[in-house]
């Protein structure tokens, strides 16, 4: 199992003395626990908890143990929790009932520390390398998606606005709504545009990386602190945020393409002021040392947890409901990708009052 990983089980037992005796043997082993004295106190601590592992038993009053663990795995929140019994049934036909209903393992009652801790590392680790995995395929689809999609769109796009372009030539003098549409359709195009860039750069950025010395040679070094200063008063006027805008900043010719900063600031200052609210400052910073230049980003909206942090990839949104910025959740992953693709350190420190993403840009890649 990763280290630093505090996994959270779920013990599910009505014998009080047993159930403090599974928690003190697994809390001495750097679990966190949660206790339930019957089936259904079980089934809402899970749906509550959730917890990373659940160990129940089965002779238990109001809801047994072939109830809860029917209950959860009918939830698609809890359907994928590793889960153990642990009963003092022994008999073949309960062990094979047990494990039919979905069980992941069956321990006989009296178990042995050695046995029952053996059994919630192996289950634990075989639900870390299925995570794993599910990630992996999540970004190989993420991937396959953002490469082939930005032609499919930006194609149709094109024939759109020329489409609107021909018929505000013709008819805008005679009817302003005409021009007014075509400005709008004109501006939803520009951002599509934006969008499918950035998404086929995302796609592009494993090849990229592979010729990233190249890259780096290709192209005069960027002007810092123009470019930053620039960038971020533009993104600042889109959001009608210019007021918002804290920017100070240190000339430095740095060795990346102008267009590859450009999108860096443009990135973390555009996620700075979705994620935050009007009136509130959103600070840019710029700073030069003698190995590297730093930019950082500062906003005051919601933070993020470390493990929403060590979550952070395309297509991925933090917030649900009313909270839920539009877009895909892609600033930030593509922030991170083009920082890493230049060698550039990437950071993120947030608490419930300030989130800042800082890049330390070295000056000789």
């Amino acid at each position: 199992m990763a280290k630093g990983i505090m996994h959270k089980i779920l013990i599910i037992e009505d014998e009080q003395m047993l159930r403090r005796q599974i928690a003190r043997l697994l809390q001495l082993e750097g679990f966190e626990t949660v206790e339930a004295a019957n089936g259904l106190e079980g089934v809402a601590s899970a749906l509550t908890a959730i917890p990373d592992l659940i160990i129940c038993d089965i002779m238990m009053p109001d809801l047994d143990g072939f109830g809860v663990l029917q209950a959860l795995r009918e939830v698609p929140g809890t359907a994928m929790i590793p889960f153990i019994f642990l009963t003092a049934l022994v008999s073949i036909q309960d062990q094979r009932h047990g494990m039919a209903e979905g069980a992941d393992d069956y321990i006989t009652k009296p178990y042995t520390p050695a046995a029952l801790l053996g059994s919630v590392r192996r289950r634990l680790e075989k639900r870390q390398r299925q995570l794993a995995e599910s990630r992996q395929r999540a970004e190989e689809v993420s991937l396959a998606v953002a490469g082939s999609v930005p032609q499919e769109i930006l194609e149709p796009l094109d024939h759109i606005v020329t489409i609107t372009s021909l018929l505000a030539v013709k008819y805008g003098a005679q009817d302003p709504q005409v021009a007014a549409m075509h400005q709008a359709v004109a501006q939803e195009a520009n951002r599509l545009r934006r969008l499918m860039r950035r998404l086929h750069l995302y796609a592009e950025l494993p090849r990229l990386y592979t010729h990233r010395f190249e890259l780096a040679q290709a192209g005069p070094p960027a002007a810092a602190g123009v470019i930053v200063d620039r960038v971020a008063r533009e993104v600042g006027r889109n959001w009608n945020r210019e007021k918002d805008l804290a920017i100070t900043t240190e000339p430095a010719q740095l060795p990346l393409r102008e267009e590859y900063l450009a999108l860096l600031v443009e990135e973390l200052v555009d996620n700075a002021c979705k994620f935050s609210a009007p009136g509130t400052p959103v600070e840019v910073r710029g700073a030069g040392q003698p190995e590297f230049w730093s930019l950082a980003v500062s906003n005051r909206g919601p933070g993020l947890s470390a493990e929403q942090i060590g979550q952070i990839g395309a297509f991925k949104q933090f917030l649900n409901g009313n909270k839920k910025p539009v877009g895909l959740g892609l600033g930030l992953a593509l922030a991170q990708g083009v920082a890493r693709l230049h060698g550039c350190e990437f950071a993120i420190k947030s608490d419930s009052e300030t989130t800042t993403v800082t890049i330390l840009v070295p000056r000789e890649i």
